[in-house]
């Protein structure tokens, strides 16, 4: 029986206005089959269920009074219900609106977010060092690191998936989607962030070595130059046979053997083919890890977590308030 009144009740709440309707449609039907039964009563047992001296005609006129009161005041209700609706609509647009602005400013961070791991501009400095200039790779590396640090001030200040993120107190659930996706996507982001900064390390280190091999490699060819135009003028004072033949040959002799050892220590300095491969495999599977693995999963999860927040946003513009789902257990199925 309950259970019975219950879906009554929830019949006439969601259809209200075709209830009203059906109210006044049946009611005068009512009212006639009523004043029809106080006749019968009153003809066949002299009993009256009216007040002494109301007719008929009485009664009629106070029902068409009294439903125009009725009729009224349910237009004032229907009127207030209805302006109601409208600043409850307006108030939830405003919440939604608010929340929409916030959202667009996440999304465009978590777009700088993704867009600052550019490992194929790091790729392309790397491999072509040999036909570039230094500087020039520095400078790549130096604005990749300052980019990459803008975009996590950023991200701290900005975006709900920072560390001090407290969005989820609200949450009947705990964890639920919404926070787990947090977690995932932040704890992605600064793993990612880590070794891509380790990466612009091990470039600056692999940079740095080979700026100073071409600075040696230019020593040893200006050296071997030299020694081949002192040999050039040793041979021409031979010939010449002067007094100071003698002494500027052999001041020209010890200048070639000093430069002669100097190119040996700068050759024995060279970079050697193992720890060139060991630094270009660091930077290599580093650039690896991010671009095929990390960056992908990291879109992802960005795109799942603006997906829930543009489910919240039209919660809140219907119902004013956000629905959490729970994040279920190994051994639960999500509906």
């Amino acid at each position: 029986m309950k259970a019975w009144m219950n879906k009554i009740k929830t019949y006439i709440k969601k259809y209200w206005i075709l209830c009203i309707i059906i109210f006044f449609v049946v009611f005068p039907l009512l009212l006639n089959i009523g004043i029809y039964i106080t006749d019968v009563v009153y003809n066949e047992f002299g009993w009256t269920l009216t007040a002494s001296g109301l007719g008929n005609q009485d009664w009629l006129d106070f029902w068409g009074t009294y439903l125009s009161v009725v009729i009224a005041f349910v237009g004032i209700c229907l009127a207030w219900k209805s302006s109601a609706e409208d600043r409850k609509i307006d108030k939830n647009e405003m919440l939604a609106q608010e929340y929409d602005e916030n959202l667009k400013e996440e999304k465009n961070v978590l777009i700088k977010v993704c867009q600052s791991f550019n490992t194929d501009i790091i790729y392309k400095a790397i491999n072509g060092l040999n036909n570039m200039d230094t500087r020039d790779c520095k400078r790549i590396l130096q604005n990749s690191r300052e980019r990459i640090l803008n975009v996590q001030v950023k991200f701290d200040l900005l975006s709900d998936i920072a560390d001090g993120f407290q969005k989820c107190e609200g949450c009947d659930f705990n964890p639920c989607y919404d926070r787990e996706n947090m977690i995932a996507d932040r704890d992605l982001y600064y793993k990612m962030e880590n070794i891509y900064l380790e990466m612009l390390y091990d470039c600056s280190t692999y940079v740095d070595k080979m700026e100073k091999q071409q600075r040696n490699e230019q020593i040893i060819q200006n050296g071997e130059e030299m020694i081949s135009l002192l040999q050039q003028r040793i041979c021409y004072a031979k010939d010449v046979a002067t007094l100071t033949s003698a002494e500027d040959i052999k001041r020209m002799e010890e200048e070639i053997s000093r430069l002669r050892y100097d190119i040996e220590s700068l050759k024995g300095q060279r970079l050697k083919d193992e720890e060139v491969k060991k630094l270009v495999d660091s930077i290599g599977n580093a650039i690896n890890l991010i671009s095929q693995e990390m960056k992908p999963q990291i879109i992802s999860y960005c795109k799942s977590y603006m997906g829930w927040k543009s489910r919240h946003k039209r919660e809140l513009l219907l119902e004013r308030q956000i629905r959490y789902i729970k994040y279920p257990a190994c051994n639960e199925k999500q509906v």
